[in-house]
């Protein structure tokens, strides 16, 4: 075999493999979770074979992949998040439509009139059943499993043999009773027995080795109408119409809501909430302000010292630089949440080591956690503490690529320190950091972890909102969709996501656009 067709064997097979797995897998995403998405696996799928299997083709097989991450991962969510910040989908509007009518449609209740069982159950040696059921009358009935509803018997019927005191077979078919202490090995049997008896539906109740089986006559409490799709509570007769997610009837305060809802377009309504709610509008912008504060505040503070650490370390005299360079970046090694939870002990307010030091010097203690400025200064130093290393050492490598002839000849010149620092280092560093500036800023304007684990976002700004002084905009979302006393609210958060999503946007843009002056001045 030529080397030629080797290859194209190999390809064939691998393409193969993918194949199997990309249609399993656009079925399971298209099933479960977006026809969209299982579509889009379908689609790429297809083009990967097209690409793979034409050599005028070849470039696009280093794109495809790149293009595909982008869609699973960028283009698909977005415009997933947008669609769910239309919807009422949450707590209470999981299910689909279809699934919330199967199930009011599967509740079942007794009717005044239906009948109560006494049960005796046969089986035989091949773990097949039969069914002698009795009701209140004392009348007598056969139920064989694979034959519709229950066949009366009458008391004197010779066909089914000796009968014990309360008229049950002591045989029925050469089927034998089923002793009571061996009832619960069949309960999951008996539980599952429906037996038709239109226009009811006889189903076991009650299993107990002491009171033996009670099986009772049941009804379907709803009825569907999809020409008017309403749904009808069959033993009071009230009529429940269709409406944004829900089954409801009546108007005003007589407005009566069944659960569970199932996702539905509620239009803007998430948005509004936003605008209209006073309980929502307010510590919104002043938790914006403070998202702002805090993403600047640690891009500023993260920088200063890591460049002030990285001009030590770049300092021909100073001695130990390994050492010292090795300690310093102790902070970045480290992960962020023991970091986080390290500093919430070392400032605790009972037992911290910074407390008792202070009250040891100053005679006073210091509540970090309760006082809302102070709780904002010490997740800004907790914030430099975490960031700096890696300021630090971008730094320290953006000034071993300034060429050292230029700071002789600003020498030359009569520069001092001062001026060497404003008109070579400062510009100079900025065209190397300014797009690692706006990525720090982007990053902490989400910045959830520090917030969340020093202290929940607290403490409180009032007992009417769930938002705290400390709250950046992505943990108040958080508290918003998944904290408060609506439930998990999926298309809420989507619709504060989106909010998020164009106060940052105008930010980075601008961002963006500072960083391309410093380009310039540079140049």
């Amino acid at each position: 075999m030529s080397v030629t067709i080797r290859n194209q064997v190999i390809k064939i097979l691998l393409l193969g493999i993918f194949d199997v797995f990309a249609v399993q897998f656009a079925v399971a995403l298209g099933s479960r979770i977006s026809i969209i998405l299982g579509l889009g696996i379908a689609v790429f799928t297809i083009v990967i074979n097209v690409v793979f299997l034409s050599d005028r083709l070849y470039p696009w097989r280093w794109i495809v992949p790149a293009l595909a991450g982008m869609f699973l991962l960028v283009v698909y969510p977005i415009g997933y998040s947008m669609v769910v910040a239309f919807t009422n989908y949450g707590d209470g509007h999981l299910l689909a439509k279809e699934q919330v009518i199967a199930q009011k449609l599967a509740d079942l209740y007794q009717p005044s009139d239906a009948k109560t069982y006494s049960v005796t159950v046969f089986r035989n040696a091949a773990n097949e059943f039969r069914y002698w059921l009795v009701d209140e009358d004392g009348n007598a009935f056969i139920h064989r499993p694979g034959e519709p509803g229950i066949v009366p018997v009458a008391p004197d019927d010779p066909a089914y043999g000796e009968r014990d005191e309360n008229g049950v077979p002591t045989s029925l078919d050469g089927f034998v009773p089923l002793e009571r202490a061996a009832l619960l090995q069949s309960a999951t049997t008996l539980q599952n027995l429906v037996i038709e008896a239109p226009p009811n539906e006889i189903r076991v109740t009650n299993i107990s080795p002491l009171r033996g089986i009670q099986a009772q006559e049941l009804t379907p409490r709803w009825s569907y109408d999809p020409a008017t799709d309403t749904l009808t509570n069959v033993e009071t007769g009230t009529v429940y119409r269709s409406e944004r997610g829900n089954f409801v009837t009546g108007e005003g305060e007589s407005r009566e809501v069944l659960q569970p809802g199932f996702p539905a377009f509620i239009g803007f309504d998430n948005f509004l909430r936003v605008l209209n709610d006073a309980r929502i509008r307010d510590p919104f912008w002043r938790v914006f302000l403070w998202t702002v504060v805090f993403a600047a505040g640690s891009v500023f503070l993260t920088l200063g010292l890591g460049l002030a650490f990285a001009m030590l370390l770049n300092s021909r005299d100073l001695p130990l630089k390994p050492f010292f360079r090795s300690i310093l970046i102790i902070p970045y090694a480290v992960p962020g949440w023991l970091v986080v939870t390290t500093w919430r002990g070392l400032l605790n307010p009972a037992y911290g080591p910074v407390n008792l030091t202070l009250e040891n010097l100053l005679n006073t203690q210091i509540d970090w956690f309760s006082n809302a400025t102070l709780v904002k200064i010490a997740i800004l130093f907790v914030n430099m503490y975490l960031g700096f290393p890696y300021m630090m050492l971008i730094s320290l490598g953006a000034l071993q690529s300034i060429p050292g002839d230029m700071y002789e000849a600003a020498t030359i010149d009569g520069a001092n320190g001062r001026q060497q620092f404003r008109w070579i280092t400062l510009p100079m560093l900025l065209v190397a950091l300014a797009p690692l500036l706006v990525a720090s800023f982007a990053f902490n304007f989400n910045n959830f972890t520090v917030i969340e684990l020093f202290n929940n976002g607290g403490p409180p700004m009032s007992a009417a909102t769930v938002a705290g002084h400390s709250d950046i905009l992505l943990s108040y979302t958080f508290r918003l969709a998944f904290s408060g006393a609506r439930g998990t609210d999926y298309g809420f958060a989507a619709a504060i996501g989106i909010f998020i999503f164009f106060i940052v946007g105008p930010i980075t843009y601008f961002n963006f656009r500072l960083t391309r002056q410093f380009e310039e001045a540079a140049a």
